[in-house]
């Protein structure tokens, strides 16, 4: 179960149950401040999107092998706290963890939500009475403006690492405090079959991972032995391989958001097995027909990157992701790409299919007492790539294979915030870590797309996140 192409239906794991489910026991809570379970308790605790975002919720919980009962409760957020005598409760199914053979996994779906609506939720035993802390989410509305933040490469090899990540998710959220989901461009650990780092991670963030939804991708670090996917109740195309990651897509107010799986290969598609290309062209031609004014894709290794990876094989060569997938997404009519992988800000002009930049009108306005440029109309593909969330950061790439032609696709590009505090003591090729964080947040109203980019130097500004980007793009034919 929960392992290669087994599928969650939202039916056979969304069977309403009523108050018989509450017993007095006290409950379990997950403790915030500490990674990892507690004796036989709740951890890891992560709610993202399945099936109809306005209506349903995927969650996936981890336990000891004495709470085999998976039970989500449901209650709309009309008071300070929640009484879950009232709620409504779903019930899902569990699986042993694969990299971790103490424990199980547990997933469910809760369905048949009001859109736009908060609702509270916890997750447990409900035969044992043994519950997670309560959780808050939001359902998606069926139109009008919204909000994500964006960030990537949590990747912590250590707890103390973990910790400074959970502090960049808590201070993203604190920033952009109307944000109704996360999403993460992959490498969310060091590495995926190593439980503890799952602990780490996710324990330290449990706190904040209770309180949003989160949209992951991938990364190459979690991409054996079904790492991924353990973590998060994904819901993608039925038949898709899951042991590397997963693909998926869904639709929040006018907008489809594509979330790709950059650990699969073939001879065709670096990175990408056939299979999922062709989903990618069909997935993105529906969501236009269907209406979606706003498509964007989150792929961990991406094409336009400054760093390291710009220049690896995977994204260079004749079958890389930079000559093969990089061209679909103006073919496809994508406006926004979010990557992960590089470590280092860095956002391109639009590309048009030819992997040329392209000139688009700008609108000038303020926003936070500065300047912001919007592209109108923008021919091609805009590329983001929020830098690290966690400790690990990378210098600018200065390969002649690259040179001005490549880094005038740009917008902006400069040398890694971090490279002023110098080399890495273990390691020259590569900045010091931990220095410097950055996080994203993206507003959708309309016709209008707004990028405000934040960053965390914990020797500056108190540690607390400031502004160094801002950017947007409006759709000409939609402004009011």
């Amino acid at each position: 179960m929960f392992k290669k192409f087994q599928k969650w239906s939202a039916t056979s794991m969304s069977i309403a149950l009523m108050l018989g489910l509450i017993t007095g026991m006290s409950a379990l809570p997950v403790h915030a401040e500490s990674a990892g379970n507690t004796d036989h308790g709740i951890s890891k605790v992560t709610a993202t999107f399945y099936g109809d975002t306005k209506g349903s919720k995927g969650f996936t919980w981890y336990t000891s092998k004495l709470l085999t009962n998976s039970t989500v409760q449901v209650i709309k957020k009309t008071d300070s706290e929640a009484d879950f005598t009232k709620a409504i409760a779903f019930v899902g199914a569990s699986s042993p963890s694969t990299n971790s053979a103490e424990e199980l996994v547990h997933k469910a779906v809760a369905t048949g939500l009001q859109a736009d609506t908060a609702y509270y939720y916890r997750v447990g035993d409900a035969a044992r009475g043994i519950w997670s802390e309560t959780g808050t989410f939001q359902t998606a509305p069926k139109s009008g403006e919204f909000t994500f933040i964006d960030l990537a490469d949590t990747q912590a090899k250590s707890e103390d690492e973990a910790i400074l990540s959970s502090q960049t998710l808590e201070k993203a959220l604190q920033t952009v405090g109307n944000a109704q989901f996360v999403v993460h461009n992959g490498d969310i650990v060091d590495t995926g079959t190593k439980e503890e780092q799952w602990d780490w991670l996710l324990g330290h963030s449990q706190k904040s991972l209770l309180n949003t939804t989160i949209v992951p991708s991938a990364g190459n670090h979690e991409d054996e032995n079904y790492a991924f996917y353990d973590h998060f109740n994904i819901n993608g195309p039925a038949g898709s391989a899951t042991k590397t990651g997963a693909y998926y897509s869904f639709d929040y107010s006018n907008a489809h958001f594509i979330v790709l799986n950059s650990n699969e290969d073939s001879e065709k598609y670096a990175n990408f097995s056939e299979d999922q290309v062709e989903w990618l062209k069909k997935d993105a031609a529906a969501a236009k027909r269907a209406g979606a004014k706003w498509i964007i894709v989150n792929i961990h290794k991406g094409p336009y990157t400054t760093s390291n990876h710009a220049t690896d094989s995977d994204i260079i060569d004749s079958n890389g992701v930079r000559n093969q997938i990089a061209p679909l997404m103006a073919e496809l009519d994508i406006d926004f790409v979010v990557q992960g992988h590089d470590h280092i800000y860095a956002r391109t002009k639009p590309i048009n299919q030819e992997g040329k930049a392209t000139t688009p009108t700008k609108v000038k306005d303020t926003l936070n007492e500065k300047t912001i440029e919007y592209s109108v109309n923008p021919d091609g593909s805009i590329y983001v790539i929020p830098a690290t969330a966690g400790p690990k950061v990378y210098y600018k790439n200065p390969s002649e294979k690259l040179g001005d032609k490549y880094y005038n696709l740009f917008e902006l590009a400069e040398e890694n915030h971090a490279a002023v505090y110098g080399p890495d003591p273990s390691d020259n090729r590569r900045p010091t870590r931990g220095q410097v964080q950055n996080f994203v947040g993206i507003t959708i109203d309309g016709n209008k797309l707004t990028a405000v980019t934040y960053e965390i130097d914990q020797n500056k500004n108190d540690a607390k996140p400031f502004i160094v980007d801002q950017f947007g793009i409006i759709k000409k034919d939609w402004y009011n």
